[in-house]
Parts: C-alpha cells; sequence; structure tokens
C-alpha cells in the first residue's frame, strides 16, 4: 500500500510537470532558446555556438551560464529534436525527482505518513510546479540541493564514506547549474556542518577533507572564475550593489538639513544604511503574504500565474500553526536545519535589483512545505479517534484538490493571455514566416525589441551549428549587461528606424507595432503589409513588412 500511494505521488508530480510541456508556457524565453541551441551545438559539433569544445561554462549573450542544464538537454535533443519539449524535460524531470527526494529526507527523521504527506504538497504546489514547467536551472539545482542535503544526512549517521563523497559531489554541481547557487549552497553547507556538527566531529581529518574536495574545488573553480577566464559582468548589472542613490538625491538630503547636515549624514543616511534598508525590504518582500498567498511575482509576469500567490491560500492557518509546533517542542536536527533554511533562502534574491523574484527564492518552497505537513499532522493530533479524523480529513482533501484546479484553471486558460508578451510569443512564428521567405529578399532586418532575436533565429531554423561557429560574434555590451548579435547572413538584428529604413529596397522587416506603424505603411507605394503576428490578447507581437 505504501509503495502504491508513492507511485501515485509521482505520478501526480510527473503529470502535473509534463502535461502540454511543449505548448505551456506560451512562446519560449531567450534562455531556453540558448540552453536548447547551445544543447543542439554540442550534440552536433562537440562545441557551444562559439566553437569552444566541450565547456562547463557557456558564454551565451555574455551571461556566461553554468553547462550542467545544456548538457542534460543533449539527450532529450538527440530524441525529440531541437524543440520546446526537448529544452524543459530535464527541468520538468528534475521537479518530478524532487519530490522523491524531498520524501527520503523527511522519512530519515519522521514518520512514513508525514514524510508522503510532505511528498504530497510537493506534488501539487503551485511554486514547484511553475518552475518545473520552463528550463529554470535554478529548479534543476534545487533538485540538486535537496539530493545533496538526503545523502549528506544518510552520511553523517552511518560513516559511509562514498555517501559523504557523493553529497559533496551532488552539491557542488550546483555550482555548474545556476548562478544562485554560490551564495544559497554555501550557506546550506554551512548550516549543515552546523546543525550535524556533533556526528562530524567523530570523522578523521582526511575524511573530512575528501568528502568536502569536490564541493570546495567547485566552489573556488566557479567564484574565481577559473574555467572561463572572466567572469559575468550580468551579475554585477544584477547586483543591487551597483545601483548607488542619485548624486541629486543625496545633495538634496544635505541641502535639506542645513550645515548641522554634515554631523547627521553619515549617521542616517549613509549609502551602508541605504543598502541595508533596500536589502532588508527585498528580504522580508519575500515573506508578505502579497507574494505567498495572493499575488505571487509582481515584478515579472514569467515567474507566476495572476490572481493567486506561490503558496495555495488554504496553506496559511496550516503553516502558522506548524510554525507554533516547531518552535513550542523539542526539535529534531531536519527541523532545526528547515527553519535555517527558510531564513537563508530569501537571500540571493535580496541582495539583487529586484524588490521580489520568484526564481531566485525558490529555495524558501521547500521548508514551507515542511512546515505546512507539520501544522497538517499537529492539526489531526487534536483528534484522538480514527473515524473523527475522517471528516476533516475529507474536507482538507476537498480544499487541496480546489486549490490545484483552480492553479490549473489559472495558468492554461488566463496565464497565456496574461504574459504571452512576457513569454516572447510570436518569435517561432516571425522566424518560420521569414525561413520561408529569406530567399526572396536582399536584406533582412529583426529587431532587437524583444531582446536576442539571433537565438531565436538558430533555434527554430535549427541552423547548422558548424556553420554558425564559423561566423559567431556577439557584440558586448558596454554596461557589461549581457551582448547583441548584430548580423548572421542577409538578416540584420538592430532597432528599426522605420522613417529612414523604408527606403531600403527589396527588403524585409518584422518589428512590432511601433516599429513599422500602420499610417506609415498601408497604402503607400512599394510597401507592403505581409503579416500581422498576435498575442492572445488581441495586441501586435510583430508586423512583417516588405519594400520593393
Amino acid at each position: 500500500m505504501k509503495k502504491f500511494l508513492l507511485t501515485i505521488i509521482f505520478l501526480l508530480a510527473f503529470i502535473l510537470r509534463i502535461y502540454k510541456l511543449d505548448q505551456f508556457p506560451l512562446g519560449l524565453t531567450w534562455d531556453e532558446a540558448a540552453l536548447g541551441y547551445n544543447a543542439y551545438s554540442i550534440l552536433k559539433t562537440g562545441k557551444d555556438e562559439y566553437g569552444k569544445f566541450l565547456p562547463l561554462i557557456f558564454k551565451s549573450f555574455g551571461d556566461y551560464k553554468p553547462g550542467l542544464y545544456v548538457y542534460l538537454t543533449v539527450p532529450s535533443a538527440a530524441l525529440l529534436g531541437l524543440n520546446e519539449l526537448a529544452v524543459r524535460i530535464p527541468s520538468a524531470m528534475a521537479g518530478t525527482f524532487l519530490v522523491i527526494a524531498m520524501f527520503l529526507l523527511i522519512k530519515q527523521f519522521l514518520s512514513w505518513p508525514q514524510a508522503a504527506l510532505g511528498a504530497f504538497l510537493m506534488a501539487i504546489n503551485p511554486w514547484l510546479i511553475h518552475f518545473s514547467r520552463g528550463a529554470w536551472e535554478a529548479n534543476l539545482a534545487l533538485f540538486e540541493t535537496i539530493l545533496g542535503v538526503y545523502l549528506f544526512v544518510k552520511f553523517a549517521e552511518s560513516k559511509k564514506f562514498y555517501q559523504g563523497f557523493l553529497a559533496s559531489a551532488v552539491l557542488g554541481l550546483t555550482f555548474l547549474t545556476y548562478q544562485g547557487a554560490k551564495v544559497f549552497t554555501s550557506l546550506i553547507v554551512f548550516g549543515l556542518i552546523i546543525f550535524w556538527f556533533k556526528q562530524l566531529s567523530g570523522l578523521r581529518k582526511k575524511q573530512k577533507f575528501l568528502v568536502g574536495l569536490p564541493v570546495f574545488l567547485l566552489f573556488i573553480f566557479i567564484n574565481l572564475g577559473i574555467l572561463t577566464g572572466r567572469t559575468s559582468g550580468r551579475l554585477k548589472v544584477m547586483s543591487i550593489f551597483s545601483y548607488r542613490r542619485p548624486a541629486g538625491e543625496i545633495e538634496l538630503i544635505k541641502n535639506e538639513g542645513g550645515p548641522k547636515e554634515k554631523w547627521f549624514f553619515p549617521v542616517f543616511h549613509s549609502e551602508v544604511l541605504s543598502f541595508t534598508k533596500g536589502i532588508l525590504g527585498r528580504y522580508f518582500n519575500h515573506f508578505s503574504a502579497r507574494f505567498l498567498f495572493f499575488e505571487g511575482d509582481w515584478s515579472n509576469k514569467r515567474h507566476s500565474v495572476p490572481y493567486m500567490g506561490v503558496m495555495e491560500v488554504v496553506s496559511i492557518p496550516f503553516l502558522l500553526l506548524g510554525l507554533a509546533t516547531l518552535f513550542a517542542k523539542k526539535r529534531n536536527n531536519l527541523e532545526k536545519f528547515f527553519l535555517y533554511w527558510l531564513l537563508i533562502a530569501p537571500l540571493p534574491a535580496a541582495i539583487t535589483r529586484d524588490s521580489i523574484q520568484a526564481i531566485r527564492s525558490l529555495p524558501m518552497a521547500i521548508p514551507l512545505i515542511f512546515i505546512t505537513s507539520t501544522g497538517i499532522f499537529a492539526f489531526f493530533d487534536w483528534f484522538g479517534k480514527r473515524k473523527v479524523k475522517l471528516l476533516p480529513l475529507a474536507g482538507l482533501v476537498i480544499v487541496y484538490v480546489f486549490n490545484l484546479v483552480y492553479y490549473l484553471d489559472l495558468y492554461y486558460v488566463h496565464y497565456p493571455f496574461n504574459s504571452a508578451k512576457d513569454w516572447l510569443f510570436g518569435y517561432r512564428q516571425a522566424v518560420k514566416f521569414v525561413e520561408e521567405n529569406q530567399k526572396n529578399y536582399q536584406k533582412i532586418i529583426f529587431t532587437q525589441k524583444y531582446g536576442q532575436p539571433y537565438i531565436f533565429w538558430l533555434f527554430y531554423t535549427r541552423y547548422p551549428p558548424l556553420n554558425y561557429q564559423r561566423q559567431a560574434f556577439l557584440k558586448e555590451s558596454p554596461y557589461g549587461d549581457v551582448g547583441e548579435v548584430e548580423r548572421l547572413d542577409n538578416i540584420e538584428f538592430r532597432k528599426i528606424y522605420w522613417p529612414a529604413d523604408r527606403a531600403n529596397k527589396n527588403s524585409l522587416f518584422v518589428g512590432d507595432e511601433f516599429d513599422l506603424p500602420l499610417h506609415d505603411i498601408v497604402g503607400q507605394q512599394g510597401i507592403t503589409l505581409l503579416k500581422e503576428i498576435k498575442f492572445l490578447n488581441g495586441n501586435t507581437a510583430f508586423r512583417i513588412v516588405e519594400t520593393k
């Protein structure tokens, strides 16, 4: 019966993550296309898009992506071809096996029913489902983290060397998976050492050294850029520390305070205090009911569905009860560790420029679900007899199923209308149209407005990697952010300035409604509107116009 129930939970998690994965989410992000095409390039040539042989870090747009996700995409690209499904399957499978890894971890310390409940809540959690249905490296890194923690606690109890070495290697792989792991995995390793210090203290020095070697070496290599020769300017652009207050704002504060402000400014208005307030504000945003239960990630529509938070509203009382229960009793190491996990999980998001970030704070879902399961168990402990428990149990199942159906309705019905632009819907249709007509034009100009059009051209046309490697050139950003590719064959990827560009003869233009205004196209001699690609809400995604 236990194996059957666990199988049902696993299948539920798998179905929720794999169903219509090639169609939802709508469109494809730049990073998904880049991960997919580089996997395709590795498959065909053994090199990335720039011709580097089997790199561990991929230059991509100049953001230097850790490469494990790319290599995990190679088998699915070989089996399915280069498409959305092939790119997203590694994340979907990681999200599915995350459920099993969580079950195994909880079962090390608590009862089978509580471990199964935790796995079930993981399977149906909107936050985890959402980021399993896209090529999100953070989701893969989260699976590696849970698996690494499980192997570590097994090692701490058994003292079997292979388990410790494997735990260290798996945790180290997070550095080759996701940029945010530089902070989060380091804090996780620190927590494991603190909470299992007693068990580790009996190890010989040689054992400690060998067990910690994989995670230490991978951390050093990635953070010092030894493997790449450089680090990503993208990290600097995203960091909150790169955004000091404008000089005008500082001058205004000083002028308002008058002569005495020279004494008060360093105390009350310093940059250190400003950054501290900014980080704390971002940190506590992730604990807000607005984010967790009612609105989700309000800064980026790609990160959550509309009209609900990243957690189920029904979990609120059980989450509060779970916290009360944990603080009211003597806690085991796992319970202490999950409370520590909850406190550190928002830190990678808090030190970035965004006010809220559902992807960088994704690890928060793990302790929140564990605490919720603790609250549910405490709730049912109040009922003595098994028969008395059946009614509230049935009610709880109905409410959670209702929440799941509500989420699925939002995700499959309303979310495509709400987020089509954010998911870059229309690139595939535009690329396919241009590919069919490319030979008819001397020049094709493709807007850069939505970002990185070249990678969608490579992805959707399955451009031969060897041919692209011979001409690949990324124009680096002078501001340290991602760069741009400006030309490929007879295609220019750039901003369209229609008053001047309309003079180009025998050319094809792909832009949005502002790049190519209808009033300056329809009825104009030698200019023809060939196609309009619409978002689901009826707004224009792309216009395709030819000049003769």
